[in-house]
């Protein structure tokens, strides 16, 4: 298995050094640094950056590499927070209680170019998206097809490549191939990415019906 190199930020001496403790112990995983700041980690190596919200708005690591990315956590249960984090171009972001478990499985999620974004963060994304609509911007991009539409949608709503699947009848590589399309279209690389282009692409887009996230989640 490959080794993730991991850089630390947070403000907190004792959290920062805790997480490296932590996080050190797993064979898959190798701590690069801790750090106050990501200014400090100036010149830092790392695969995948761990920054608290606080230190990730007061701005971006010089790292070398084009490859590296920010998983932020300890991140509120609230919609603005969570915005906050697409926002500053986070590759993913974990909510406060997040067990350390999660966390190692969001560094390898987000080292291999996958969001991890739980339904919660989907959902307050998504609501974000829906109230900023105007007839100003741009609709949906017209190269989707009404089965892309309909798999963006769920997307959205939080559903799983295996969800999506069951609610459409369809099978699970039929979906993640739909998936793999709308991503290229709208030129993202992630479910996170993907609810970041959603608002400044489909502000004039609607659910249709009930959802079927609530409906499958029941």
């Amino acid at each position: 298995m490959q080794t993730i190199d991991v850089a630390i930020v947070h403000g907190s001496p004792p959290i920062r050094e805790g997480l490296a403790d932590l996080l050190g112990r797993h064979a898959d995983l190798r701590v690069v640094g801790a750090f106050s700041t990501l200014a400090a980690m100036t010149g830092t190596a790392a695969d995948v950056v761990l920054c608290d919200l606080a230190a990730a708005r007061a701005g971006t690591p010089d790292v070398p590499g084009a490859g590296v990315r920010l998983l932020v956590f300890n991140v509120a249960d609230d919609d603005r927070t969570i915005i906050d984090c697409v926002q500053i171009g986070a590759s993913g972001c974990m909510l406060q209680d997040a067990e350390v478990e999660e966390l190692v499985a969001g560094l390898h999620a987000v080292a291999a170019g996958v969001a991890p974004c739980s339904p919660r963060v989907v959902t307050s994304l998504f609501r974000y998206v829906a109230s900023r609509r105007d007839h100003e911007h741009p609709v949906l991009a017209p190269s989707l097809t009404g089965r892309e539409e309909e798999v963006l949608r769920l997307v959205a709503e939080g559903l799983s490549n295996r969800q999506i699947a069951d609610w459409l009848g369809l099978r699970p590589q039929t979906v993640k191939n739909h998936v793999r399309r709308v991503f290229e279209k709208l030129d993202v690389h992630s479910r996170l990415e993907l609810i970041g282009a959603l608002r400044l692409q489909v502000p004039g887009y609607q659910y249709r019906g009930d959802s079927p996230a609530a409906r499958v989640n029941s």
